[in-house]
């Protein structure tokens, strides 16, 4: 797949933060809002976004202390701070009601958002996570800690995403740079470093209850479960069907945490389901 299809970069402020997003065109089209995981950016989807972008309007967002996102000065990093985030972007845009996709911290978001504002969403899909904190999640704060914190070129920086991140071995060579690139940035001294706020990797989080959020969600949902995942368990993902008053679920077999959404399995689903 070629990536001469870009985006358009734009900028809100939004709770005090200059915000980062990506608009790939098409607005007269239906909304849908993409929001990335733990360590990733908006660019992360850039891949499934060229494919969906001559049927949807795609919003896809640089969460706060992520990507081309402000950093906050008072490290506010908790997920009702980045909830109150999307909620505000999408009120500044005006898109009404619209299809929430997220991945991983992004699905945690999401579902929160859902539980608060379900009469906004059209469909919604969670993407390899869950309620639950499982073992992985503390395994990839872990990773996230003692990674290393600049790379000498992006050659060594794309080396060490193609082993972090396997899933991304099904895109091509191309689609694989563009990837490990939505992660990191060159400095004035030619280093790569990460899109992502320090603060993230000290501060302590807390967890809402997402289980009554799922609860309270009536639109159409699509969770997403990466069969070799560690971030959500099949016991987890199939109590997260039951607990959805309009919940459906896809295998994506031969991949840990987290899908791409390119894999067949994921792409299939999606289709059917975003329509």
């Amino acid at each position: 797949m070629s990536t001469t299809v870009q985006a358009e970069s734009r900028y809100l402020t939004v709770n005090g933060l200059r915000l980062h997003h990506l608009d790939w065109g098409n607005p007269s089209a239906p909304p849908l809002v993409f929001v990335h995981g733990y360590t990733s950016s908006a660019q992360a989807f850039n891949v499934p976004a060229r494919r969906f972008c001559d049927r949807f309007h795609i919003i896809a967002t640089d969460v706060r202390g992520h990507g081309e996102s402000a950093w906050s000065p008072q490290e506010a990093y908790q997920n009702s701070d980045q909830v109150a985030d999307l909620a505000a972007l999408v009120d500044q845009l005006g898109l009404g009601r619209f299809t929430l996709v997220g991945t991983s911290m992004g699905g945690r978001i999401s579902m929160a958002y859902g539980g608060t504002h379900s009469e906004r969403l059209e469909r919604l899909v969670i993407n390899d996570v869950g309620p639950d904190t499982e073992e992985g999640s503390n395994r990839i704060t872990q990773e996230v800690g003692a990674r290393p914190t600049e790379f000498p070129s992006f050659e060594a920086a794309l080396a060490f995403g193609k082993q972090a991140r396997p899933p991304i071995a099904i895109l091509s060579e191309e689609e694989q740079r563009e990837f490990v690139q939505s992660h990191v940035r060159q400095t004035q001294d030619g280093c790569w470093v990460w899109k992502m706020a320090l603060a993230y990797t000290r501060i302590q989080r807390s967890r809402p209850n997402l289980w009554s959020a799922l609860a309270g969600i009536p639109c159409p949902t699509l969770v997403v479960w990466a069969m070799e995942s560690d971030v959500l368990s099949e016991g987890q993902a199939r109590r997260m069907i039951e607990v959805l008053p309009h919940g459906e679920l896809v295998a994506v077999p031969g991949i840990g945490h987290a899908p791409t959404l390119m894999e067949p399995e994921a792409v299939a689903a999606l289709d059917r389901f975003l329509g």
